[in-house]
């Protein structure tokens, strides 16, 4: 693949391509949901992004007015905080809870205020991995839809899962919903900056409009690359099943160390730690230890301002010889 982008750059000037992407690649994305989702997904219900994140906030742009609220989850990804509030819309948290893997519920979004206009639904989620079933999805989307909330579902983590069943598309449940997905993370693609959309014909028209004017086109070398990734399905399986024996091993060496308190993913590569019996403030805590011993974790409060401070996330996203050395270290520090 590398050679063949070489080739291709030495061959001929990349220019602009058409706002949301190329015809090539916005095919293989539906011919991907074809063949893993059986869902029939046309080119005009595909964007191609300059990154998932693009996609979230031009999809909150243009869906919210002015000071509507957002329900997310806490503990929960920290950018969709951020975007919401600097769009000028107003964020409402969902908490989350130990005992249900900090997941979201039917009966959370049951409970929603008349006045949340949208909600970001992660599954599989970051920072705890957890997955919401295919029929606990559809009855949150049901609920969505009779109390008109507007559902974003982010999906940059499908296929990096755990179990047999893999997760199916919020689409496939609800064709008013709007898809988030990515490049980065089961295909690898972190660097080159590219994700999609998943829209109603009218909202990708919207969505074309304004990534022209925010960034012309996604970058027409990334989208090059882009479209070799969906040959090659078996290498990113054997990735995920790599991620699956690092999970392992990381649960069994805390669990040697005393660390026992924490939320088995099933997708994803994080793992949410509880370190309360060694520090209250989990943000001091991961400072002193990539200070120390230069082990980088993230620190709940990233994630939940609420009880954050009681939490780590752990990435395994690595060669495992990668997390025997940080294990080692940490075990000494401790």
């Amino acid at each position: 693949m590398l050679i063949n982008l070489k080739k291709k750059i030495e061959e001929k000037k990349f220019g602009y391509t058409e706002s949301i992407g190329t015809i090539e690649l916005r095919k293989k994305v539906s011919d991907h949901y074809k063949k893993h989702y059986d869902a029939d997904i046309s080119l005009e219900n595909v964007a191609i992004t300059s990154g998932a994140s693009a996609g979230i906030f031009m999809s909150l742009l243009y869906l919210f007015k002015k000071g509507s609220f957002i329900a997310i989850t806490r503990p929960g990804y920290p950018a969709y905080k951020n975007i919401i509030k600097a769009l000028d819309l107003r964020v409402y948290y969902i908490d989350t809870y130990e005992d249900n893997n900090f997941q979201l519920t039917t009966d959370m979004v049951n409970d929603l205020p008349d006045n949340i206009k949208g909600i970001i639904i992660s599954s599989p989620s970051n920072p705890c991995g957890g997955i919401i079933s295919d029929n606990e999805m559809l009855n949150i989307l049901k609920i969505c839809k009779s109390k008109s909330i507007k559902v974003i579902s982010d999906e940059i983590y499908h296929k990096v899962e755990y179990q047999n069943k893999k997760s199916n598309t919020a689409f496939n449940f609800d064709i008013n919903s709007i898809v988030i997905n990515s490049f980065s993370k089961y295909f690898l693609m972190t660097g080159y900056r590219l994700g999609w959309i998943i829209g109603d014909k009218d909202f990708i028209n919207q969505i074309r409009n304004l990534s022209m004017n925010f960034y012309l086109s996604p970058s027409s070398i990334s989208q090059y690359v882009a479209k070799k990734v969906f040959n090659y399905y078996d290498y990113f399986d054997s990735i995920v099943l790599k991620y699956l024996e690092n999970r392992n091993y990381l649960i069994s060496q805390l669990q040697s160390i005393g660390i026992r308190d924490m939320i088995v993913p099933t997708g994803a590569f994080y793992l949410y730690v509880n370190i309360s019996k060694f520090n209250n403030d989990s943000y001091d805590f991961c400072k002193r230890m990539v200070s120390d011993i230069g082990v980088t974790l993230a620190p709940g409060i990233d994630f939940d301002d609420k009880r954050g401070n009681n939490y780590v996330r752990f990435s395994y996203s690595c060669e495992k010889v990668e997390l025997e050395e940080s294990l080692k270290l940490i075990k000494n520090w401790l």
